[in-house]
This record gives C-alpha cells, structure tokens and sequence, in this order.
C-alpha cells in the first residue's frame, strides 16, 4: 500500500508541474492546488471502495482532476466524466487526462439531467461540484443532480459525494433516496498560503464565483456587483483566517459521504 500511495504522489507531483508550468510563483501555488486538493483526493481515493472493472461516473467534473486521481487508484475502472462544458478553463480537460495517462470518456450535459439510463453506473463520485451547481441552479439543483447520480446507479452501487457541506446537510440531500450511508468523514486541505497569495487568490475565486451564476454577459453592472460582493467576503475571511492563524486555508475542511444504493 505505502508503494501505491508514493507512485500516486509522485504522479501527482509530476502532472502538478506540468500543470503550472507557465505560471509564475504565486499562481503556481494557486493553480497548484486543482491537482490533489491538499492531499485530500488522495484521502478520498483511499476511502471509496470502487469495483475494481466497474463503470464510474464523476459528475461536475470541472478540469478532470479527480477523474486523474481515480485513473491512477483504479486503473482498471471505466471512467466517466459528466460536466455541463468542457469551455474556458475546463476546455484543457483532454490534455490533462492525457498527460496523466488516464483515459476517461467525456459527456457533456447538466448533471441535472443526465442522459444515461437508470441503473448504468456501479459507482458515481462528485468532487467539489455541488456547490458550483449551487451557485448555478440554487440548493433545488444540488437535490436534481444528486436524484440524477442516484437513478444511474445501478442497485448496490456507491456514491461518493465531497465537499464543504457540513455532513448533516448530506444527509438532507440524501434523505428521501434510497440509499444507504456507509461512511462519513472530513478532512483538512494541508494548505497553508500567506496574504499575498491568498489576495491573489481570491480574486480569481470570486471571478470563478460570478461564471457559476451564469449572470448574462450583456448585464455588466450585476456581474460587477456580484463579484464584488463575493470579493468582499472572501476578504473578510482572509483577515479572519490570519489574523486567527497567521495563515490562509482556502477551502475546507472537505467533508464526504459515502453511500450504497438500496435500503438496508
């Protein structure tokens, strides 16, 4: 296990640098984190007992960074990767999966209308996608997209679902489907960035922040005032943390669920 665990750091490492590999110093620290979350993909990985050959969904999947994580824990697993576009930043997802050497087959569509048939996954992940769906289509789309992942799996398969939310908020999401909690945990993002990166930072988050909300690009006044009321509360949150700590945590700590379709 220790042998697995040091091949998919170092592979971490190496499509890290590539990753980052025309970006200056405070942006190699930013962009850096997309590839391991802080070492928490890795805790992850670790936790979902994915089947060995099955077929694996991972929904909102963004740049394709998880799916790479998967590819390498699981080589023999069939991946898909579900994202509403494959545009703008997440338009070099094929590139990344390449370099990782992790084939993964692509669909575009809203995770809120899947276009599988009931029953076609042994197991669906969603890493840090909820809340960009929410930001997208309001808490109703998160309850949608997790329906949708839940209808795919086949009976018994495992849904992984990772992110922010306090554990008893998937628990609310989950509630009225049929499925079967079987582990539930958090992890801290060994992450620990200083003011001038976290600034740095934060301004392409809250750019991020307004392209969820899908504000129409013509409507240039409520585009700016939503960035800058998201800007102001990440600011807000950088002094806390530092003031605090001495030291900004991005994101965190990532909490997971994992769960089994069927009651018990």
């Amino acid at each position: 296990m220790a042998d697995v665990e040091c091949q998919i750091l170092a592979r971490e490492q190496a499509l890290r640098a590539w990753f980052t590999r025309n970006a200056d110093t405070v942006l190699v620290q930013i962009d850096g984190l997309d590839i391991g979350w802080g070492g928490v993909q890795r805790w992850v990985t670790r936790h979902i007992p994915l089947p060995e050959d099955g077929l694996h969904l991972d929904f909102a999947c963004g740049y394709g960074t998880f799916l790479a994580q998967l590819g390498w824990r699981f080589p023999s697993s069939q991946l898909v990767g579900l994202n509403i576009d494959f545009a703008g930043p997440h338009a070099s997802i094929r590139l990344l999966l390449a370099e990782a050497d992790v084939a993964a087959m692509l669909t575009q569509a809203d995770a809120r209308r899947m276009p599988f048939r009931e029953g076609t996954f042994n197991s669906a992940s969603c890493f840090l996608g909820l809340q960009d769906i929410e930001i997208g289509f309001g808490e109703q789309g998160i309850r949608e997209a997790i329906t949708e992942a839940v209808r795919a799996l086949r009976l018994g398969g495992i849904l992984a679902l990772i992110d922010e939310y306090p554990l008893d908020r998937f628990d609310e999401f989950l509630d009225e489907l049929p499925v079967t909690t079987t582990y539930r945990g958090e992890q801290p993002l060994a992450v620990q960035w200083n003011r001038d990166v976290a600034i740095a930072a934060i301004r392409l988050y809250a750019e991020g922040w307004m392209a969820q909300m899908r504000l129409p690009e013509e409507d240039v006044p409520a585009r700016q005032s939503a960035y800058r009321e998201v800007l102001a509360r990440m600011e807000a949150e950088v002094e806390s943390q530092i003031s605090k700590q001495g030291y900004y945590v991005p994101f965190g700590p990532m909490r997971m669920i994992i769960c089994r379709k069927g009651k018990e």
